[in-house]
């Protein structure tokens, strides 16, 4: 089935970001929310091990359906801002169907 413009889609976000030691992950988490044209409804740093990867943000997000590619590929691109930005070093981007 092809999605309408006005469909809505949910997807949970699952981010690593750049930092070697991720005891305090807000920047990443804060540029998340940011930069995600409003779309990220929450996150929150967390400590979660899930198929051997360490994330250290998790977030949920409402979009329109027909741009969850385009939105993905927008993920991967945030990072901070400053002389040493983190930026997202591993995303895990899950579709609610």
């Amino acid at each position: 089935m092809l999605k309408q413009a006005n469909d809505l889609q949910s997807g949970f976000i699952l981010v690593k970001c750049s930092k070697k030691i991720h005891n305090d992950c807000r920047k990443i988490m804060d540029a998340l929310i940011e930069n995600s044209h409003g779309y990220v409804q929450e996150a929150y740093t967390t400590n979660a091990k899930i198929e051997d990867v360490t994330w250290c943000v998790a977030a949920s997000a409402l979009f329109p359906a027909n741009k969850a590619e385009k939105f993905k590929k927008h993920l991967s691109t945030i990072r901070t801002a400053g002389k040493r930005p983190i930026t997202v070093k591993n995303l895990k981007f899950v579709l609610n169907e």
